[in-house]
């Protein structure tokens, strides 16, 4: 034996192992219930906003679909609790309805390209248009509609998601179409080529690009910028002879070099011709008011009675502002654009530039002015839902503070209205079992006698799903006011 004695210890039971054993498993089980479980249903309550909507990208947007539950922003709350109201109708009325989504940015970021006006607009003229095929004998009566508002965020650029949750619905919740859209980005034609690809017709607002045209399903009520660009040159070409091009190069935006394109080829003939090289600029970079600075010693030097700018209308606004800055103020300037749809008076800076001898033209999209001035162009149905006396679901009865020569409500209540009458104004299958197939299939009818009786005028679609000849107000820019109408023109003259 040794001196000093040791405990002899004895053998730990079995048990004690497969104890030891068992806690560690609790403890990894809890630990991958936490990880897999708590902290997603954690991470995913920070990022809801509401049923249907999400948090996303740096911005924090809250990007989805909802039938006016989740308000996007205050400022459309009241658009947003009539849809939520008039959907509640809908389907609790046990009669036969179909859904059409309006989808298009409703958050804005710092910077944007859209206007908080711009998306209020279009939300209503797309009520406006539901309520009236609700409630009126106008376009039929079954089956009933019900409106989604779907947004993409900013720039559309969390289409992804959305899109894919709008295909969700289509069995579902009898999705026929999506309408809006409304900007021609990369995004968003991203966007409509995968809903095309499930064959979901979507039928755009304000979208000018012509590259659209080529996505199977797809129309526009507006006019293309083809046509914006060549009812700019129709107008001008009688008093003017020589004109230079100033144009976005920015390879994310379809709409600008359309717009140029156009406009050169209707111009430019035997006695009228552009002159100097086309200024260009890119609105994907910094600096943009630098460049067009930089440019006025050309566009004096150029002597051009005409500047044609193919670009978005928040750059328009630059150009003219630094046009104050020209080297040649003495000499008149008329500078010509793509489409005009200001939702108020210029800027201060613009209205310098304006103050400079510059006047400022381009087609718009719409105008309520056109109603009176050329009545035969429009159908009457149409424009009650605009004005009627005596009507208390018209556009002016119910949002009385708003304008329409800005012409974005007028195009969102013609893209609902074309479902509505795809779908009721030919005969097909029960209004219970109507489809977004039935819509597709209807489109190739909307022509000739069977034209679309928009509020922007008779909408007849080519097999591209394009807008013929559709005639569109010229507009001028006033120093302290909102576009002035000058006439009704059509491209083909």
């Amino acid at each position: 034996m040794t001196a000093r004695s040791e405990r002899i210890r004895p053998p730990r039971p079995t048990w004690s192992k497969w104890l030891t054993a068992g806690g560690g498993v609790l403890l990894l089980v809890a630990a991958l219930v936490v990880v897999f479980v708590v902290v997603p249903a954690i991470d995913e309550a920070g990022r809801s906003c509401g049923d249907g909507v999400e948090k996303r990208g740096e911005y924090a947007e809250c990007v989805g679909v909802t039938d006016g539950g989740y308000v996007f922003s205050p400022d459309l709350s009241d658009v947003e609790t009539h849809i939520r109201e008039e959907n509640a109708s809908v389907t609790g009325s046990g009669k036969p309805y179909v859904t059409i989504a309006l989808m298009l940015p409703m958050t804005l970021v710092e910077n944007d390209i859209l206007s908080a006006e711009w998306v209020r607009h279009q939300i209503q003229g797309a009520y406006i248009a539901q309520r009236r095929a609700n409630t009126t004998g106008s376009w039929g009566s079954l089956p009933l509609i019900r409106l989604l508002l779907a947004n993409p965020g900013s720039r559309l650029s969390h289409w992804q998601p959305v899109v894919d949750d709008l295909i969700g619905r289509v069995e579902r919740e009898r999705l026929v179409a999506v309408t809006g859209i409304g900007l021609s980005l990369g995004s968003a034609r991203s966007a409509i080529e995968r809903l095309s690809e499930h064959k979901i017709p979507v039928v755009a607002s304000p979208v000018a690009a012509d590259e659209f045209s080529e996505i199977p399903g797809f129309m526009r009520v507006s006019p293309t910028s083809t046509t914006y660009g060549m009812a700019a040159a129709g107008y001008v070409r009688p008093t003017a002879r020589t004109a230079t091009v100033v144009r976005d190069v920015n390879p994310g935006d379809l709409y600008p070099k359309t717009l140029a394109v156009a406009f050169t080829d209707k111009f430019a003939d035997d006695t009228h011709r552009i002159v100097g090289r086309t200024e260009v600029y890119d609105s994907s970079l910094p600096g943009i008011e630098n460049t067009f600075l930089q440019m006025m010693p050309n566009i004096c030097g150029n002597e051009a009675e005409v500047v044609y700018f193919a670009g978005r209308e928040n750059h328009l606004a630059s150009f003219v502002a630094e046009l104050a800055q020209r080297p040649c103020l003495d000499r008149p300037i008329t500078v010509l654009t793509g489409d005009l749809a200001l939702v108020g008076p210029p800027s201060q800076e613009m209205r310098r530039g304006l103050e400079s001898k510059v006047t400022v033209l381009g087609p718009g999209l719409a105008h309520p002015r056109a109603w009176t001035t050329e009545p035969s162009v429009f159908n009457p149905a149409a424009v009650a839902s605009f004005q009627e006396e005596g009507c208390t679901g018209c556009f002016r009865a119910v949002f009385p503070k708003e304008r329409l020569d800005d012409g974005i409500a007028i195009l969102s209540h013609d893209a609902v209205l074309t479902v509505v009458w795809a779908i009721r104004g030919i005969p097909r299958t029960a209004p219970a079992q109507v489809t977004a197939q039935d819509v597709l299939q209807s489109k190739n009818r909307l022509h000739g006698k069977l034209a679309v009786p928009g509020a922007s005028g008779m909408i007849s679609f080519d097999d591209r799903g394009d807008p013929v000849n559709k005639t569109v107000p010229i507009l001028r820019v006033r120093v302290d006011d909102t576009p002035e109408y000058v006439q009704l023109s059509a491209p083909a003259g």
